[in-house]
C-alpha cells in the first residue's frame, strides 16, 4: 500500500462542468482542500462528487470578484472510480487546485 499526496489544478475556461479528478481503480482518496480564487466578476462555484450513477452537490459557493475559498470544511473520501468536478457561473475567472493524498490498495 503506498499514499500519494498530489495535486490536481484547474483553470475554468467555460461555465460546464470540470472534471478535476477520478479515483485510480485500486485506490481511495480523501480530498483535503478545494482551493478556489476568483479573479473576475462575482461567480457561483459548484463542487460535485459522482459514484458513477449519480451526482452530488457538495459544496456551492459565491465567490466575490478578487477572492478565494476552500470549498470544503473536512476531508472529502472518495472510493475506486469515483470522480469530483468543479464549475463556475462565469467563465475565465475561476481557478484553483485541488489538495489530495491517494491510498492505494495495492
Amino acid at each position: 500500500m503506498a499514499d500519494i499526496f498530489k495535486n490536481e489544478k484547474f483553470a475554468l475556461a467555460n461555465t460546464g462542468a470540470y472534471l478535476v479528478y477520478t479515483v485510480p481503480s485500486d485506490s481511495r482518496a480523501l480530498i483535503k482542500s478545494v482551493q478556489t480564487t476568483n479573479s473576475g466578476a462575482n461567480a457561483i462555484v459548484t463542487l460535485t462528487a459522482n459514484d458513477g450513477v449519480t451526482s452530488y452537490d457538495t459544496s456551492i459557493s459565491t465567490l466575490a470578484t478578487n477572492t478565494h475559498a476552500n470549498l470544503i470544511d473536512a476531508p472529502l473520501v472518495l472510493i475506486e472510480s469515483e470522480t469530483i468536478s468543479i464549475k463556475s457561473s462565469i467563465a475565465n475567472v475561476v481557478s484553483g487546485v485541488v489538495s489530495i493524498l491517494e491510498i492505494s490498495r495495492n
